[in-house]
């Protein structure tokens, strides 16, 4: 079977595949519209998985500006912030535009392996699974004649956060597999921080009483960055401003550069100091016993200063947004070595 690593973030969608194919785009859905004018500006260096126009037929034909374009030119965009996040349309839309992305050109059968934060796979995992299942599709870029089938001929539903750490500790095992030591993983997300903590004996034990999912993760600076827009100007910003101004720090709005690189400095390190201040009420005297604390997800870079004190040796995983995506992948092909025994 030909396997995909996906992870279906709030904020992102990270997906990779056993052909190394890698796919992240903003986990933005909006209404789609005509753009005759498009060719005029476009040109060949163009990238695919910027310009997202995307077909679906299910019964009936749907379209969507998904991710940049959704972020760059969609008169409605919006994030699926529901509780209901399995079930939303959003969901769906992005799930089919991932797949295009990651699918192989041939005719495969495919082992799709995600992931739920830790507190909604253990309610959720069996609903997010018969949802995948379920699923399929006809999909493909408006332009693209290439119609695609999407379905998944397998389903493994992993936790998020326990999928990064197996992508942080498997090129170095002799390194982590001491016997009698603990591993912990921060997974900053988008909406959620996850945290997940294995003993290591004769294989990795997960304590279930030092793990769990705090809700707070990046989009609380998207929020209060949003008010203090407001504040300053008496303004409103939607969502494609807001992702500038956070990623920029500064926004050009009548006629001036604001900067808000101070105030939003400020408020990574409070939403840091809330994280630490539960992981310490969590994990008391056993972090002592820790091996390493292992940070990831799409927010690791931008809290990573501010957390790096909660222990001497807490280090960031390489490429941190792809942390889980890479983890499921891994998950996938040692599914695979277990059926072939």
């Amino acid at each position: 079977m030909f396997k995909i690593g996906l992870d279906l973030g709030y904020g992102y969608v990270k997906g990779v595949n056993e052909a190394g194919k890698v796919a992240v785009f903003p986990s933005l859905v909006g209404n789609a519209y005509e753009r005759p004018l498009k060719s005029l500006f476009e040109n060949n260096q163009e990238k695919v998985i910027d310009n997202m126009h995307l077909v679906v037929v299910n019964g009936e034909k749907l379209e969507f500006f998904v991710g940049e374009l959704a972020r760059r030119e969609s008169r409605n965009v919006s994030y699926a912030f529901d509780q209901n996040k399995i079930n939303h349309p959003n969901t769906r839309a992005l799930l089919a535009a991932a797949s295009i992305l990651l699918f192989p050109a041939e005719d495969l059968p495919i082992h799709l392996v995600s992931g739920l934060p830790l507190e909604e796979y253990i309610h959720k995992k069996d609903e997010f699974k018969e949802m995948l299942k379920g699923y399929k599709v006809l999909a493909c870029f408006k332009g693209d004649e290439k119609v695609k089938v999407i379905k998944f001929d397998k389903v493994t539903i992993f936790p998020q956060a326990a999928g990064a750490v197996y992508y942080a500790i498997w090129g170095d095992l002799q390194n982590y597999l001491i016997r009698g030591s603990y591993l912990g993983l921060i997974d900053i997300g988008f909406k959620t921080t996850d945290f997940i903590v294995f003993l290591v004996d004769n294989r990795l034990v997960l304590r279930e009483d030092l793990s769990g999912t705090i809700d707070i993760g990046i989009s609380s600076l998207y929020n209060m960055a949003d008010k203090l827009f407001t504040q300053k100007t008496g303004g409103k910003l939607d969502i494609p401003e807001l992702m500038r101004l956070i990623c920029d720090g500064r926004i050009f709005f009548r006629g001036r550069q604001l900067d808000f690189s101070e105030e939003l400095k400020a408020k990574k390190a409070e939403i840091a100091q809330v994280i630490k201040d539960r992981l310490k009420a969590v994990w008391g005297n056993k972090l002592d016993f820790f091996n390493t604390v292992f940070l990831a997800g799409g927010g690791a870079k931008d809290l990573q200063e501010f957390l790096t004190d909660i222990y001497e040796n807490t280090v960031i995983v390489k490429d941190p947004q792809l942390a889980n995506a890479r983890g499921f992948l891994k998950v996938a092909e040692l599914e695979e070595k277990k059926v072939a025994k």
